[in-house]
C-alpha cells in the first residue's frame, strides 16, 4: 500500500502496520509509546484538533494499523496512491 498524507505530502509505503510505525517514528515526543498507545494518542490528536471522529478498533497492533489507514483514508487525512 501506498498514501500521501494530506499534512505535508509525505508519501508512506508498506503494509498498514509499517506505515503506522512510520507515523509513529515521525511523531515528536511519541517514541516511548507503544504502536498501540500512539494510535490512540494520533486518534484523539485528530479529534481534539481537527475535530475529526476516527474510528479505530483492533486487538492486534496489525488490526490496529490497518483500522487507522482506513479511517484517515475515509476522513481524507490521507490519499492511497
Amino acid at each position: 500500500m501506498r498514501i500521501r498524507m494530506m499534512a505535508d505530502g509525505r508519501v508512506l509505503e508498506g503494509t498498514a502496520k509499517q506505515i503506522a510505525e512510520a507515523m509513529h517514528a515521525l511523531a515528536f515526543g511519541q517514541e516511548n509509546r507503544t504502536l498501540p498507545e500512539y494510535i490512540d494518542w494520533a486518534v484523539d490528536q485528530a479529534r481534539r484538533m481537527n475535530e475529526i471522529d476516527m474510528q479505530v478498533e483492533g486487538d492486534t497492533d496489525d488490526e490496529k494499523a490497518k483500522s487507522l489507514v482506513r479511517a484517515m483514508l475515509e476522513a481524507g487525512l490521507a490519499e492511497r496512491l
